[in-house]
């Protein structure tokens, strides 16, 4: 898991206003384009704080460098699918455009944020010793110190948790539409173990959904992203041409979790 830089601001500028000065800074980056220079005069990539906004920051530049627009269609393909709330990240980007600030406020908000970057504290056990750092910031928690708690750092990493989880349930998808291709291309070649792994994968899935129902906000990009990977896998196991497999998934989620799949296989099923 990557880690950010040290985190404790001044009492001036707590965490939440450097959140939220992000958001607006975001919103006027997608709403108003031509506030970018006058942003990016200002800020760097390493002065923002959480993920998503800094990877509009910067493709925001290359898109800007190129002379394309800077908007949200452009911007969307190359940054997380998924905003800090963990929802799509296009509903949070639509919102941020929504409610962006006046332009005349995109250096007072990239100045505030550029100051709050100057005052965190240069780079300590957090950078190089991840197992010590969890230690020292479990032990504050479980002793109310809440003062010390290194914020950003443990936001980064409670948020690559639920990152992993995501990829367990996109992982889950990614074999059961693998072997479905198999099955539906290569009827032939049939074998009991790709019923066992279809059953076996499906499961995986079921227990994500169940332990973690947030994810269901993302079914459908996982199944989307799953499928893009299956349909390659599906053609190295197969010897087939990846054009043989269709473009987009050719399943409805009920299918991919739920379609019979027995051994032997039935002489009339699909």
């Amino acid at each position: 898991m990557a880690l950010g830089t040290q985190t404790r601001l001044p009492e001036t500028i707590t965490l939440n206003d450097v959140f939220e000065a992000e958001r607006h800074v975001v919103g006027l980056i997608l709403a108003e384009p031509a506030t970018y220079r006058i942003i990016a005069a200002i800020l760097r990539g390493e002065d923002w704080t959480e993920r998503l906004h800094r990877g509009v920051f910067e493709i925001a530049g290359e898109l800007a460098a190129a002379g394309r627009l800077i908007t949200l269609e452009s911007v969307l393909p190359r940054v997380s699918d998924v905003g800090p709330d963990g929802a799509p990240a296009e509903t949070y980007l639509a919102a941020r455009i929504a409610e962006a600030p006046p332009s005349s406020q995109a250096k007072p908000l990239a100045q505030r944020l550029a100051a709050a970057a100057r005052a965190r504290h240069g780079p300590d056990i957090y950078d190089h010793d991840l197992y010590a750092w969890a230690f020292e910031q479990a032990q504050r928690l479980r002793r109310g110190q809440f003062s010390g708690l290194d914020a950003l750092n443990l936001a980064e990493e409670i948020e690559d948790l639920g990152s992993e989880i995501y990829r367990r349930l996109e992982s889950a998808l990614r074999i059961t539409l693998m072997h479905l291709l198999k099955w539906d291309h290569q009827p032939e070649k049939r074998t009991r173990s790709w019923t066992i792994s279809i059953r076996n994968s499906r499961l995986d899935a079921e227990e994500v959904l169940e332990r973690h129902p947030g994810v269901k906000r993302r079914l459908a990009n996982g199944v989307a992203r799953a499928y893009r990977r299956a349909r390659i896998d599906a053609a190295g196991e197969t010897g087939l041409d990846e054009a043989a497999f269709p473009a987009e998934c050719p399943y409805p989620y009920d299918d991919i979790m739920n379609r019979a799949i027995s051994w032997p296989p039935e002489p009339d099923a699909p």
